[in-house]
C-alpha cells in the first residue's frame, strides 16, 4: 500500500511540476490550444465546392422574348450573375482571359427563329475550367436549364416548346482546361502554399535559433545596420525559394503535363516580391517569438489561413464574402491567380497587375514593420 502511495505522490509531484511549467510558457499554450479552434471555426465556414453566383457575360444579337427567359433562368438557377455587357466575342475573350468573368452564353443571331420553327437551335456556354471545381455545378446545372427555361413561354401554339426534348440545346466547352483535370489548379496553387509554408517558417526559425545561440547578443556591440542582417539572413532563404519553386514547376511540367504557354522569365519576376513578403512574415514571427517551436506555431497560423483563403483547395468564389475580404488581404490568393493566368493563359504583365500590385504593396508593408519590430528586439 505504501508503494502505491508513494507512486501516487511522486505522479503528483511530476503534475504540479508539468502545471507550473506550463503557467510561465503561456504564450506556447495559448498558440497550441486557442488557435486551433479559431482554425475549425474559420475552415468550417470556408470549406464549400458549390461555387454560386459567377460573373457572367451574354453575347448575343437576339434580344427577343425567348432570349430574356433563357438568360433569366440562367440568373434563377443561382450559378450565373450576368453582368451588363454589350461588347463582341473577343472583347468576352478578353475578359475571361483576365479573370473578370467565368462564364459566357453565346446565342446565335438567328437563335429565336430556329427555336420558333422547331429546329432545336444551340447556344455555348463556355466556362473559365483553370479551376474545374468552380465550374462544374453551373456547367451540371445548365441541364436543367435547357428543359425548363421556356416553360412559361410554352402557351398556345408554342405549347410545342414544352415538350418532353428540350426546345433548344446548351453545349458547354470548358476553355483553358477541356479535360477539367483538376491538376490544372492544384499544381499551380503548390507554388503558392509550398513556399509559402517553407519561407515563412524557415526564415522564422533560422532567426530565433540566432537568439538561442547568443549569436543575436554579438549585433548589439556590432556596427552592423539592422537591415543588412535582415537582408542577410533572408538572402539564402531566397535562393532557396527560386530553386525550390523550379524545381516544383519541373515537376508539374514534365511530370504531371500541366502546360505553361506564358513567359518564364514574367513569372520569374512576379514570384520575387511573393517571395519577400513571404520572408517578412518569417521575420515578424521571429521578432515575437522566443522560441523556436512558438516561431513554428505562429508561422504555421499564417501559413494554413493564406492558403485555404487563397482558393486553393476549395473555390474562391464558394467561400462567404468575409472570407473572400480575408483572403484579398494576403499575398498567396493573388499569387495564385498569376501562377494560373500565366501557364493557362498566356497573361502578360497588363493582365496581372491588377493581382500583382497587392503583392508588391504587402510585400513593402511587411519588410517596414519586420525591420522596426527587428529595431525593438536588439534595442
Amino acid at each position: 500500500m505504501s508503494k502505491i502511495n508513494n507512486m501516487a505522490l511522486r505522479f503528483f509531484a511530476i503534475q504540479k511540476k508539468e502545471f507550473i511549467v506550463m503557467m510561465r510558457e503561456k504564450r506556447t499554450y495559448f498558440f497550441l490550444v486557442l488557435i486551433p479552434l479559431i482554425q475549425v471555426v474559420l475552415f468550417g465556414f470556408i470549406i464549400n465546392s458549390d461555387a454560386k453566383n459567377l460573373p457572367t457575360v451574354v453575347v448575343t444579337q437576339d434580344t427577343s422574348p425567348f432570349v430574356n427567359s433563357i438568360v433569366h433562368s440562367f440568373i434563377n438557377s443561382g450559378y450565373f450573375k450576368i453582368l451588363p455587357f454589350s461588347g463582341n466575342a473577343k472583347e468576352a475573350e478578353n475578359l475571361m482571359a483576365a479573370g473578370k468573368v467565368k462564364f459566357i452564353i453565346y446565342i446565335p443571331e438567328h437563335f429565336s427563329r430556329d427555336l420558333v420553327n422547331n429546329k432545336q437551335p444551340h447556344l455555348l456556354l463556355e466556362g473559365d475550367a483553370s479551376d474545374p471545381m468552380v465550374v462544374g455545378n453551373a456547367f451540371a446545372a445548365a441541364n436543367i436549364i435547357a428543359s425548363e427555361a421556356l416553360n412559361r413561354d410554352a402557351v398556345g401554339h408554342l405549347s410545342y416548346l414544352a415538350s418532353k426534348e428540350p426546345s433548344f440545346i446548351i453545349d458547354r466547352h470548358a476553355k483553358y482546361n477541356p479535360a477539367a483535370k483538376a491538376q490544372f489548379h492544384t499544381l499551380p496553387g503548390l507554388l503558392a502554399s509550398i513556399t509559402t509554408i517553407s519561407l515563412t517558417m524557415l526564415t522564422a526559425i533560422s532567426i530565433i535559433s540566432e537568439y538561442e545561440a547568443g549569436n543575436m547578443e554579438m549585433l548589439l556591440i556590432s556596427p552592423i545596420h539592422p537591415l543588412e542582417v535582415i537582408f542577410g539572413k533572408i538572402f539564402p532563404n531566397l535562393i532557396l525559394g527560386y530553386i525550390l519553386f523550379y524545381l516544383i514547376l519541373i515537376i508539374t511540367r514534365w511530370l504531371f503535363h500541366v502546360p505553361f504557354h506564358g513567359s518564364l522569365l514574367l513569372l520569374s519576376i512576379v514570384v520575387f516580391p511573393f517571395f519577400i513578403a513571404n520572408l517578412g512574415i518569417g521575420i515578424i514571427t521571429s521578432a515575437i517569438s522566443k522560441t523556436q517551436f512558438q516561431a513554428a506555431n505562429i508561422a504555421s497560423t499564417y501559413a494554413l489561413p493564406a492558403i485555404l483563403f487563397s482558393g486553393f483547395m476549395f473555390p474562391f468564389a464558394a467561400m462567404p464574402y468575409w472570407a473572400q475580404w480575408l483572403g484579398n488581404l494576403l499575398p498567396p490568393t493573388y499569387f495564385l491567380r498569376i501562377t494560373s493566368n500565366i501557364m493557362l493563359k498566356d497573361a502578360n504583365l497588363k493582365a496581372i497587375w491588377p493581382d500583382f500590385w497587392p503583392i508588391l504593396l504587402f510585400a513593402c508593408i511587411v519588410i517596414v514593420v519586420g525591420d522596426r519590430l527587428y529595431r525593438q528586439t536588439l534595442d
